[in-house]
């Protein structure tokens, strides 16, 4: 796949690759932090795929979809860890990839994900791909936008 001039592609996180995660962690600590409260699945899922985000063969951040049995959505979680890659196309590219190919073996057809109000690049990005917002609230201090995916 390709977005802009970049080879995107995902690759599924194993045993083998979660070491690339530290450099995730670094830049969770200096930059992510202020953008998303997580950059790691929840534990406690039952149905889940994740995936690191290469562009140019080179690990850049994540993307994961995430479901328990009882829910009828998903839960979407991504992020570009290196900023050099960040609002280049990337991040539509890979949530629309992660849709096509894993969406339906989840068994459903909903995606729900929250975004902090103050991050715009992310909402515009999530708007492109037709997430619509659904509502707002306050959480820990912090104004959220949940926002719906539905095919």
């Amino acid at each position: 796949m390709k977005s802009g001039y970049m080879n995107l592609h995902l690759e599924q996180v194993c045993n083998k690759n979660l070491s690339y995660y530290s450099e995730y962690e670094k830049a969770f600590e200096t930059d992510l932090k202020q953008y998303q409260s997580r950059i790691y699945p929840s534990e406690s899922v039952e149905v889940l795929r994740w995936y690191h985000i290469k562009a140019d063969e080179k690990y850049i951040g994540a993307i994961w979809l995430e479901k328990n049995a009882n829910d009828d959505f998903a839960v979407l979680g991504v992020f570009i860890a290196d900023e050099l890659y960040r609002n280049n196309g990337i991040g539509k590219a890979a949530i629309e990839q992660i849709i096509k190919t894993d969406l339906q073996n989840m068994h459903t057809n909903k995606i729900l994900l929250r975004v902090r109000e103050e991050n715009e690049r992310a909402i515009k990005c999530y708007k492109s791909v037709g997430f619509k917002e659904s509502r707002r609230y306050k959480k820990d201090n912090l104004n959220v936008i949940e926002m719906i995916y539905e095919v």
